[in-house]
């Protein structure tokens, strides 16, 4: 099984590295690595394959005398595996063009490195060859993963001191959302959304202006898109709230999921329909780590979404957050739902 290696250790680097997801860099820890103290010289890192640190992934030795620089990525054959009670197991490896196929080939001298690498084998641990090694990997691969989903709602924004009606009206926030929005940024890094977290982002300007401020801290590459939008308005949009409640369609008694205050707006049923797709999205992908910038109606709706309601069920409830409210889910592999916190202010 051949796999590309990305190097996180080397013995020229007496303290252990710690990859850095969003600069794509490394640093010193405090802590001496295990490598430099046992003499073991074997270049160490993860397969790019499994994921990056410090998302899931498989960490692997390469048994080679060849010298690289961190971050140097190299392609790998995989010959055994050193399993842990623990789960963290530490795959084998050899350069491709390298005449052998598993662990028991190995150099009396590599064999010797390796056991004084991880002297100490509890029951059920020690170092196995290539079969035991494909094992760890097709059930890494298959196996369900744990995901977070956390979603941030648009601080102040300038409708919200102007009287105006939002919407899709493109509002700016203002200079105390913009503050807040950074703080929140800097609180986000306690739930350690700085690692590996794919961020989300309502293309209006007051949620990319908040995904703004986030990202001086967090340093997340945003993916922008118009489905995450807020409800649509129609004529509407941006409007003095005077002159939407003049002019808006009466309603009638009793919820209707129907109602649209313009014909040009948008009804409880289309934005659902609208907003579904992407909730399959992030919940069906591969991604362990979301993070969302968006608006309240958008967001009540992906809430009850990812806690299993349907859309018949929102006309019973919602869940109605303020402007910064931060929201955060975890969807365990066998698929339960458990909401840490729903729209709880941070700042």
């Amino acid at each position: 099984m051949v796999f590309t290696a990305k190097i996180e250790q080397t013995f020229a680097y007496p303290k252990r590295m710690k990859y850095i997801s969003s600069t794509d860099s490394f640093i010193e820890k405090d802590c001496d690595s295990l490598s430099y103290v046992r003499n073991v010289r074997q270049p160490y890192g993860w397969l790019v394959e499994s994921g990056t640190p410090p998302c899931d992934h498989l960490d692997v030795i390469i048994m080679t005398d060849r010298e690289f620089e961190l971050g140097d990525t190299v392609s790998v054959k995989i010959i055994g595996v050193f399993c842990r009670n623990d789960g963290d197991h530490k795959l084998v490896a050899v350069l491709p063009d390298r005449d052998i196929e598993d662990f028991s080939q190995l150099s009396d001298t590599e064999k010797e490195d390796m056991h004084r690498l991880y002297p100490r084998e509890d029951k059920g641990e020690g170092w196995f060859g290539r079969e035991r090694a494909e094992e760890i990997i097709n059930a890494f691969f298959t196996a369900p993963k744990r995901k977070t989903i956390i979603t941030v709602q648009h601080t102040e924004s300038e409708h919200h001191t102007n009287g105006m009606i939002g919407a899709w009206g493109d509002w700016e926030l203002t200079a105390r959302g913009r503050k807040q929005a950074f703080e929140i940024g800097k609180w986000l890094l306690y739930e350690d959304c700085d690692k590996c977290f794919n961020m989300y982002v309502s293309d209006l300007k007051r949620a990319m202006q908040t995904a703004e401020e986030i990202n001086k801290t967090l340093l997340i590459t945003p993916n922008v898109t118009d489905i995450i939008r807020e409800v649509n308005a129609g004529q509407g949009n941006g409007k003095p709230r005077e002159w939407y409640d003049a002019n808006k369609l009466p309603r009638s008694d009793g919820y209707d999921p129907d109602y649209k205050p313009f014909p040009d707006a948008e009804s409880d049923r289309e934005l659902w329909d609208r907003l579904y797709p992407f909730y399959r999205e992030i919940v069906g992908n591969d991604m362990q780590r979301i993070l969302i910038v968006s608006h309240g109606t958008t967001l009540s709706f992906l809430q009850s979404m990812l806690l299993g309601y349907d859309f018949e069920d929102i006309a019973g409830f919602r869940f109605n957050g303020v402007g910064g409210s931060v929201s955060k889910f975890v969807i365990e592999p066998s698929g339960k739902v458990v909401a840490r916190y729903i729209n709880q202010r941070v700042c």
